[in-house]
């Protein structure tokens, strides 16, 4: 097992400098080591003048973590300078590397989160709003070491916000369908029951899994709950993902 310290500084030096991640840098990090070093990237952020605007939880569906072989839930952060204008542009020259776009609901804390024995009713109950949206991704790596993948912060890059709705008592999240298009054409049509677990649930275990760490989801933060469909950006263009009622919200890549 690597050194937690040396590789959150290797890995920093790499962020800060602009360097994409050594395609053989093999760190063997467990899931415990991995969101350590997560952590210590984040407070290396947020000492460079960075502010935290929520998480986002991974491995939402139970297809992709039976094809992993895993249960484990890996979380990352979000920051307040990647949340874009719905409707906005973003320069493809801006992604370092690779970008991918996902259609995801984003969810608003209401009440500040428990830091253990949270279930999917204390999440409802916590939650204060709800909002269709995008998270905008950047591979820095290849994906092939999980550790790594999730030291990295998962890919993230940004999101795309909507306009929130209070989160009303008969909002179900397994009948949400989501349908995202590029430049006006159907990339996906996805029905949440078919592809990603409760959200609440998936709420709840972001929640138990941040206090492992001494984090919790906090009032006011935003928080997307895993993607409805995945594509990658390899050209400029115009995405949608629209959600039904719940909203829709739009992007430019340039």
């Amino acid at each position: 097992m690597p050194d937690i310290e040396q590789t959150i500084e290797k890995l920093w030096n790499f962020r800060s400098e602009g360097i994409q991640l050594p395609k053989k840098w093999e760190v063997n990090l467990d899931f415990s080591s991995s969101l350590q070093v997560q952590l210590g990237i984040l407070k290396h952020r947020l000492e460079q003048g960075e502010e935290l605007a929520g998480w986002k939880i991974g491995l939402t569906s139970i297809r992709v973590r039976e094809r992993l072989g895993t249960n484990d839930q890996p979380f990352g952060y979000l920051l307040k300078s990647g949340v874009q204008d719905n409707g906005g542009k973003i320069s493809l020259s801006s992604i370092a590397e690779g970008a991918g776009i996902e259609n995801e609901l984003c969810f608003t804390i209401g009440e500040t989160f428990p830091t253990s024995e949270v279930t999917a009713e204390i999440a409802r109950k916590s939650t204060r709003a709800v909002a269709a949206g995008m998270e905008i991704n950047e591979f820095r790596t290849d994906g092939k070491d999980f550790g790594l993948l999730v030291a990295d912060d998962l890919a993230q890059w940004g999101i795309v916000p909507g306009k929130e709705q209070l989160l009303t008592s008969d909002f179900k999240s397994d009948d949400v369908i989501s349908t995202l298009t590029r430049n006006g054409e159907i990339q996906s049509e996805s029905l949440g029951r078919d592809c990603i677990d409760d959200h609440f649930i998936s709420l709840a275990v972001l929640a138990n899994t941040l206090g492992k760490f001494g984090m919790r989801l906090e009032s006011g933060q935003k928080v997307i709950t895993g993607s409805f469909s995945n594509h990658k950006v390899k050209e400029p263009g115009h995405w949608r993902a629209d959600f039904g009622s719940i909203g829709s919200v739009e992007i430019e890549f340039e």
